[in-house]
């Protein structure tokens, strides 16, 4: 059997682009919640958010769960809502960066901290 290398071009914004997209969450993204922004900026983040949106799932169920549990060994870090809106900010930011789309369609997310997600489409 012959082996075969591929190699993906994967674009991570950085914070300073997130901030310039989502400046409602810069303050967030600096402060309490920087350990998520360093955890879903992550070219592996990408490549399964790709696949779930390739098989017709919301990106954010790529990291739903590892957001979760990271937050949770934090003492008094409160998952709220806007915490998950700040994750999926940033998985759409990743997600564009990457030629994708937004669908303004929300689905269901297989996660008990979530409800739905964005649905992207490959551009």
């Amino acid at each position: 059997m012959k082996t075969k290398i591929y190699s993906k071009e994967i674009h991570i914004p950085e914070f300073k682009e997130f901030e310039v997209s989502y400046p409602q969450f810069s303050e967030l993204a600096k402060n309490e919640c920087r350990f998520l922004f360093d955890i879903v900026m992550q070219p592996e983040t990408f490549i399964q958010a790709m696949v779930l949106t390739e098989h017709g799932m919301p990106a954010v169920t790529s990291i739903a769960e590892v957001c979760f549990d990271q937050a949770k060994k934090r003492n008094g870090f409160i998952f709220t809502g806007r915490v998950k809106q700040f994750i999926g900010a940033m998985i759409a930011s990743l997600m564009t960066a990457n030629g994708y789309n937004r669908t303004g369609r929300k689905k269901s997310i297989i996660h008990h901290a979530y409800t739905r997600g964005e649905f992207y489409i490959k551009k």
